[in-house]
């Protein structure tokens, strides 16, 4: 029996069986064999991807037997159930119905025991009121000498006695389902195999080798393999007799290339072997791999598996390939579907109507933008309206790059309304602009000057680190959008001014240019400047320019934050106390109360304890 959860083996109520497990006609009376066989035969058609599925429907059937719960030593029913897949542990599955959604449904539809074996920390679950499993962790109860006890502490504790009373044994399991390795028609990878009359399948010799695919074919785009066209390449020598032979005209998945492609580029012009060591011991690992959530799945999944076995073949020493992964979210869009022509594209779509017959359309969800439900946004009639930068800064600025992004006509038009108010931002200040001078000091700036080289500098550094550390695109766009605000209101007066002023938007140029690289190139030029901007410095910000004369201080009353006040730097302890007790939010909170204890931690916190 096949466990992953020992904390939960005293609430076992039953036991599942796989369709198809080998047991099943060892343990099952003879007068329930026919019905559970049938059982088993019907569901085995169905796809296992189905049968894994959270809503399906649990089904089963009793086989008649019964085994022993060691650890309580109660007699459990064994079912065959149509949730439960041979390809999972050993196609054996203890049912703990409390503790897990599948075997909870399993045991409603057949009137099955529920047993509590963990509570919530301070909670009692009752089996006869509960509608869900209780997955999470808790307390145990109901199980012995563990009582009490975390059921994450729990489980080395009831593994140990398995292993002591030589009921169990202790092991690590890994899941790695068998890959199939599909075959493509042209644009994979070729098969090194020959077909040979009298030798039948015989493998390209490897001083042959690589198979080279032709590039001189003809595509009918019918749907046929364009190799089984190419006479040239087709008719071949069989390696063995050296009579005639053909090749394999089928290519391998291009999941065989992308899982192991990234070392070839480290040796690009080896013509002896895939990759060298020493190039691999010297670039690799990866430092950032950036893919969406099907990658994250199936391709890093494979990349790993490639990168550890061409390790076991001595071509590399590392572990992993990648040191960071960063899973980007979906494109998403709703939906708009006719009751006659089914989904249509947007275009399709006049005010409300299908263009084609008139009739109103259903939106519907907002989902994966797919072709099948036509959810889709052709980018180069957004580019061609708008312009490659406005559809970068919206796609980038409309959600984080870890989340799924809603796309949005208005978002698209906020985006380009923004890129046209930085472009009029330089045109209308460049010619006052050109004379001035970049401050080369904090010390050159006062007031409303001082203030906007503040907001200039933590621009610079905020934007340094959202797009270097962090990845989180969409809050140094909005960043960049607070300093073009603040630019907007500075109204300079004096010389100095004007370099605080210069200062600034030569930041918004600069800093916009991953987002925007077009309108930032033109605009730079457009600010006097004779080097292309992607050949410029990062700008570095200035660390006295972020320095403020006024501290933001927390509150806390009791250990938890109250609310927050401004106070010139160094303030001293007695005017900060009073402002805090004189502060109408906080006098709410010490309202008939007493203050026993004061702490205040210069420039940073108040934590009071008042009863």
């Amino acid at each position: 029996i096949f466990t992953t959860r020992p904390d939960t083996l005293f609430g076992v109520t039953f036991l599942s069986l796989a369709p198809g497990h080998p047991a099943i006609e060892k343990i099952t009376p003879k007068d329930r064999l026919k019905e559970v066989l049938e059982f088993s035969s019907k569901v085995k058609l169905d796809a296992k991807a189905k049968r894994s599925m959270d809503e399906l429907k649990k089904e089963g059937v009793f086989t008649g037997a019964h085994c022993i719960n060691p650890l309580t030593g109660e007699k459990v029913p064994v079912y065959v159930a149509n949730f439960v897949l041979m390809e999972y542990g050993t196609g054996a599955v203890m049912a703990v119905p409390a503790h897990d959604q599948r075997d909870f449904e399993f045991a409603r539809e057949y009137k099955l025991p529920v047993k509590v074996v963990i509570n919530p920390q301070g909670k009692t679950l009752k089996p006869e009121t509960m509608t869900e499993a209780y997955v999470e962790d808790g307390i145990m109860t109901g199980s012995g000498a563990f009582d009490g006890m975390k059921n994450t502490d729990a489980v080395s504790g009831i593994v140990d006695s398995l292993v002591e009373k030589k009921l169990g044994e202790k092991t690590i399991n890994y899941k790695l389902r068998d890959w199939g390795v599909s075959r493509q028609r042209y644009w994979g990878c070729p098969i090194p195999v020959t077909y040979c009359t009298d030798c039948g399948t015989v493998p390209v010799p490897e001083e042959d080798l690589p198979v080279v695919l032709p590039e001189d074919i003809a595509l009918s785009g019918k749907g046929l393999s364009p190799l089984e066209q190419a006479a040239h390449f087709v008719e071949t020598t069989c390696p063995k007799c050296k009579g005639k032979a053909r090749r394999e005209t089928d290519t391998m998945d291009t999941f065989v290339d992308s899982s192991w492609y990234f070392f070839r580029y480290l040796s690009p012009d080896n013509n002896t072997a895939p990759f060298s060591k020493d190039d691999a011991e010297y670039w690799m690992n990866v430092d950032q791999y950036i893919g969406g959530i099907e990658h994250a799945v199936m391709h890093l999944l494979y990349a790993r598996f490639f990168t550890k076995a061409l390790r076991d073949m001595g071509l590399h020493s590392f572990d992993e390939p990648f040191k960071n992964l960063l899973t980007q979210g979906m494109v998403c869009k709703e939906t708009q579907k006719c009751p006659e022509h089914g989904f249509l594209f947007p275009e399709q779509v006049v005010n409300g109507k299908c263009a084609t017959c008139g009739a109103g359309t259903i939106s519907g969800a907002v989902e994966k933008m797919s072709k099948s439900k036509k959810n889709v946004v052709d980018p180069d009639g957004i580019i061609e309206r708008y312009g490659a930068d406005t559809t970068r800064l919206f796609s980038l600025f409309a959600a984080p790059p870890e989340k799924d992004l809603d796309w949005s006509t208005d978002g698209v038009e906020g985006a380009y309304r923004f890129l046209n108010r930085v472009w009029r931002m330089v045109a209308e200040n460049r010619e006052e602009l050109f004379g001035a001078q970049t401050p080369k000091t904090n010390q050159e700036a006062e007031g409303a000057a001082r203030d906007l080289r503040r907001i200039t500098h933590k621009t610079i550094k905020k934007v340094t680190e959202d797009i270097g550390d962090r990845f989180h695109f969409n809050t140094a766009i909005s960043s960049i959008m607070e300093l073009v605000n603040a630019i907007y209101q500075f109204k300079p007066e004096t010389p100095s001014d004007r370099h605080v002023k210069k200062e600034a938007i030569e930041a918004v140029v600069t800093l916009i240019n991953p987002f925007a690289p077009h309108i930032s190139e033109e605009l730079w030029g457009a600010l006097g400047k004779k080097a292309p901007l992607y050949s410029s410095a990062w700008p570095e910000y200035d660390k006295d320019a972020l320095a403020t004369d006024d501290v933001e201080i927390a509150i806390q009353i009791n250990g938890k934050l109250r609310a927050r006040i401004t106070a010139a730097l160094n303030t001293p302890e007695a005017e900060i106390r009073k402002a805090v007790t004189e502060d109408p939010k906080i006098s709410e909170w010490l309202k008939d109360k007493t203050i026993k204890k004061f702490v205040y931690v210069p420039n940073k916190i108040v934590n009071m304890v008042v009863s």
